[in-house]
């Protein structure tokens, strides 16, 4: 009997990875992202970005069906195909307005910026965001992003402050984010665990003698960022993307993958050589 292919799905940072980090361009995947829809293979965008931007983000990847993570798994977007309510926002973390209201009690023992302070301006110039994309970044529900003006040994003290609010501060490819207890990698397993209620299917799966589908599933996590370790240690097939200045992750190469390449042309050349090493493509 055939041995029967993984079913699997892809769990993606966008800046960086599926996005160059420069110029936000991902037409180097272009043909990659092409080869995934043909093997009806899901990508779950998985970013710091908000509900807005990813919206936008998902019609122009043609992944606009797909559920995704936002926030940094502070707020998951059902798709039309989860099984909950489709086209909804679910914050999973805290509320923006409750962290808000810690770092307005912080601000004056600590140096920092964050996305209110900075104002729709301050994040284009940060950012470089064209002005209608950077309004959009600024519409979050459950995360703060800042920039960290003061000593690290203060830094120190500001995220045990935070943590008697019950927030966490994470660092991510620009920003610190400020967010409840939430990450990537529990909103990753989130939606893995209902995409396998739903029994949604990926590859091509071939069947055994009595009907049953009995292929694996296989998650693998795409980051390049340490904001992304918590998915790359939950996935089957950890897969990290350089940067300008390395490997800004921990891979364990036993199972993951390490590109050669940065930004999007990382991103196909490591989602390649997972699809061979599944077998995805005909012989």
């Amino acid at each position: 009997m055939q041995k029967p292919k993984p079913s699997l799905i892809i769990f993606t940072d966008l800046d960086g990875c599926l996005l160059n980090k420069h110029d936000y361009d991902w037409s180097a995947a272009a043909a990659t992202l092409s080869r995934l829809r043909e093997l009806s293979v899901p990508v779950i965008m998985n970013s710091s970005k908000t509900v807005p931007e990813m919206t936008q983000l998902a019609t122009e990847l043609n992944l606009n069906e797909q559920t995704f993570i936002s926030e940094n798994g502070s707020v998951i977007r059902w798709g039309i195909d989860s099984g909950e309510s489709s086209g909804t926002s679910e914050v999973i973390g805290v509320p923006r307005d409750q962290i808000l209201t810690v770092l307005r009690q912080l601000k004056p023992n600590f140096s920092f910026r964050s996305f209110v302070d900075l104002g729709l301006d301050g994040v284009i110039a940060e950012t470089q965001l064209p002005r209608d994309q950077a309004s959009m970044a600024l519409q979050r529900q459950g995360t703060e992003p800042l920039l960290w003006d003061d000593t690290e040994e203060r830094r120190l003290d500001f995220e045990a402050a935070i943590q008697d609010h019950h927030l966490t501060l994470t660092r991510g490819g620009r920003f610190w984010h400020v967010a409840g207890h939430a990450s990537k990698g529990k909103a990753m397993q989130r939606v893995a665990q209902q995409w396998a209620v739903q029994n949604i299917p990926a590859l091509d799966i071939a069947s055994s003698g009595d009907g049953q589908n009995n292929a694996q599933t296989v998650t693998a996590a795409i980051g390049d960022s340490p904001i992304d370790q918590s998915m790359l240690d939950v996935a089957d097939v950890p897969i990290g993307i350089p940067t300008k200045a390395g490997l800004g992750v921990n891979i364990d190469l036993n199972r993951g993958i390490v590109a050669t390449k940065q930004g999007a042309e990382g991103w196909s050349q490591a989602v390649s050589e997972l699809l061979l090493r599944l077998d995805a493509f005909p012989r």
